[in-house]
């Protein structure tokens, strides 16, 4: 370490001398001396000095000394061969100093970058991991810069790496966990039917992948929390026992099954609730036929439900009382 900052400064210092040092630079009585550009090229550090620097600093886990090093090379000498490699080389030191927003921008430059990429899957699981990050509530710096605060939101900075992931390995093990992730942040901002084609797209990638099953489960999640948050569309409930029925062709001893059957019959406690709450209304106004055709409704369509229980209890007093 000790050594290579001593050369490092060393250099800079004999370029530094040559015009600011010198008893003639003083002197207004001696000529000025003109420095040429060839004699400080001559002193300066090599791309390929610079680079070495850069590598020790890695190994030293220096981190913002590599990411200095690194940028002096982008910047004087962007057309080297040893540029190619710099961007994924900054990105990795940003990762590692939790800079996430940073190391994802220069993981991206790489990528985009390089023709062939020598560290293209440890970019792609990089810039996964930050994803993973943003998506589980961890926060991005104001402005992009690591002096300030990390108090922004950065799920939508997940969901653009979560799309990158997916298009650059499509049928890699990664874009899998990358298509969940998506999804839950799209359920997340309740954009429910995207969130579903999301999922869909992994089950029809991967449908024999163990995850698979997990996406079945999910978009039956998906359709109970729809149903939680919005007005109750019948459709959503004929959606999710034909997702279910395919759940149990695709995976007939999959445990999740039991999951997935318990999100239906939440599901179809909503509706019966809603009917019962409607029949309940017309009982209350004395209206007991129509109260007595909605609690009918409950126990033909949901008979399995609790409110079903219910309806049945409120038919069979609404009856004695007839008979009364």
């Amino acid at each position: 370490m000790k050594t290579r900052n001593y050369c490092f400064l060393k250099r800079v210092l004999q370029i530094s001398l040559l015009s600011a040092c010198s008893p003639l630079a003083f002197s207004q009585e001696q000529p000025v001396v003109e420095v040429q550009p060839q004699d400080i090229e001559s002193t300066a550090p090599s791309v390929q000095e610079f680079y070495s620097y850069m590598q020790e600093a890695i190994d030293d886990e220096d981190w913002w000394s590599a990411i200095d090093f690194g940028e002096i090379v982008l910047y004087h000498f962007p057309e080297s061969p040893f540029s190619q490699e710099i961007p994924f080389l900054i990105g990795m030191a940003y990762y590692r100093l939790n800079q996430y927003e940073l190391a994802n921008t220069a993981l991206s430059e790489y990528l985009k970058k390089s023709v062939s990429p020598k560290h293209f899957e440890d970019a792609i699981e990089m810039k996964f991991t930050i994803a993973e990050f943003f998506r589980t509530g961890g926060k991005k710096r104001l402005f992009g810069s690591h002096k300030l605060p990390a108090i922004m939101p950065a799920r939508e900075d997940a969901l653009k790496i979560y799309d990158e992931v997916i298009t650059t390995l499509p049928h890699h093990d990664i874009a899998i966990r990358a298509l969940l992730g998506k999804a839950e942040i799209q359920v997340y901002y309740d954009d429910f039917k995207p969130a579903v084609e999301t999922l869909q797209l992994l089950i029809h990638r991967f449908i024999k992948h163990d995850l698979a099953a997990e996406g079945y489960l999910q978009i039956n999640k998906i359709y109970l929390k729809q149903c939680q948050a919005q007005h109750l569309d019948p459709n959503l409930l004929d959606l999710a026992e034909v997702n279910l029925q395919k759940f149990q062709i695709a995976f007939p001893r999959e445990p999740r099954l039991a999951d997935a059957t318990a999100a239906l019959g939440e599901m179809k406690e909503l509706y019966a609730k809603n009917l019962l709450e409607t029949g309940k209304f017309f009982q209350k106004r004395k209206q007991n036929d129509a109260s007595i055709i909605y609690f009918t409704k409950v126990l033909a369509k949901y008979p399995e439900t609790h409110a079903a229980d219910a309806a049945r209890d409120r038919i069979a007093n609404l009856q004695m009382k007839a008979k009364g």
